[in-house]
């Protein structure tokens, strides 16, 4: 749907655009500016109408470009916006623009297009940048209810948590393989996904150079998938069997004890499915006198209910940090936490903001990254 509001979007922007920008440029350039917003916004309304039949990397490029130039146009909006209501301010207060010159009324009409065209470019680089080249968030956990007092940590584990890949006609097979080696990179001795690892369609998941990545995807105690909503939307079976296809685990209100129960993994599943159980029934019966207790949850929305259980920590995704500004606040007003850490009762809380992106390959005021703890206990 994010390219039809985008196509749809840029349909009544193009035109003010054009509007506002042949102001200030001579008539030949008022031409090309039309020429250029027709052309673009014809190529995307065809690639939205075919794109479901033509499934291909440049394809994939194109419908990322509609969504980057609607996003990064919205922000020129705003800008265009900011300076009409300057303009209105100093018609009312000033008049420093109102009774100026003709020739400087022309250079001010200008410098607010080149102005705006600089946000527009600066946008559609920023928002590609903060999925492209995702972060690498590296924290160390100790476990001090497992330490006695005044004695050292004896174990070490190292985990990398990733969350909505978004596996897609946005997310094509060359980006899963750089976050796969992005991930391989830390040497985690487990590997957790939580959730939304495929957009929508199954088809683009079982691309064959896309398995043959996510098949790589190998740690000495195991990789482990928990459900997001994303895999509920269509083909979940086919979504489901994904998770074993490329020779992971999926929990589902269930634990692991991965290397001779080492620890206790929890995966539970998304809020989409009504019938899940609650924490406290999944973690019920978990001896954590000796080991550390992790908690997979796709969407953070069950976090002030963990005071309750023997999770040490919980991992979640879902909230993309907000994925474009001002989406934060938004999802801050909702589950108290955009991205990040908190804790809870003594529990540490992760939220991650993501390693792709839902739509499109855009963000704005977050990044993509993936998560790296090293426990201690």
């Amino acid at each position: 749907m994010v390219y039809l509001y985008s196509v749809l979007c840029c349909l009544f922007l193009f035109p003010y655009f054009a509007w506002r920008g042949g102001q200030a440029l001579g008539r030949r350039g008022r031409k090309c500016l039309w020429g250029l917003l027709a052309a673009t916004f014809g190529l995307f309304v065809v690639a939205l109408m075919t794109h479901r039949m033509i499934q291909a990397d440049w394809m994939s490029h194109v419908m990322n470009g509609s969504v980057y130039v609607f996003f990064s146009s919205m922000y020129a909006a705003g800008v265009v916006l900011l300076i009409n209501l300057l303009r209105h301010i100093d018609n009312r207060l000033f008049g420093f623009y109102t009774y100026a010159p003709l020739w400087k009324k022309k250079r001010v009409r200008q410098g607010a297009f080149v102005l705006t065209l600089v946000v527009f470019v600066a946008c559609l680089f920023v928002g590609h940048y903060n999925v492209r080249y995702p972060q690498v968030i590296h924290q160390d956990l100790y476990l001090t209810r497992l330490t006695k007092p005044g004695e050292q940590s004896r174990k070490r584990l190292r985990l990398v948590f990733f969350s909505d890949l978004h596996i897609g006609e946005a997310m094509t097979p060359p980006y899963v393989e750089r976050a796969v080696d992005l991930i391989l990179e830390q040497k985690p001795d487990l590997i957790l996904c939580g959730g939304d690892f495929i957009d929508h369609l199954s088809e683009y998941a079982y691309d064959p150079r896309v398995m043959k990545t996510m098949r790589r995807l190998r740690a000495p105690m195991g990789t482990y998938f928990v459900l997001g909503n994303h895999e509920y939307r269509a083909d979940t079976l086919a979504n489901i069997r994904f998770v074993s296809e490329i020779g992971a685990t999926l929990l589902r209100d269930s634990v692991a004890y991965p290397q001779d129960s080492l620890l206790a993994l929890v995966g539970r599943d998304d809020f989409v499915n009504e019938g899940r159980k609650s924490v406290e029934a999944v973690t019920q019966g978990i001896d954590a006198t000796r080991r550390p207790v992790l908690l997979m949850e796709h969407t953070p929305a069950s976090i002030d209910s963990i005071d309750r259980t023997p999770v040490d920590l919980m991992l979640c995704g879902h909230t993309h940090g907000g994925q474009i500004w001002p989406g934060q606040l938004m999802v801050w007003w909702k589950y108290g936490i955009a991205s990040g850490e908190k804790e809870v009762a003594g529990r540490r809380i992760c939220v991650s903001s993501g390693v792709g992106s839902a739509g499109a390959t855009y963000r704005m005021g977050t990044r993509s990254e993936i998560r790296v703890y090293d426990l201690y206990w």
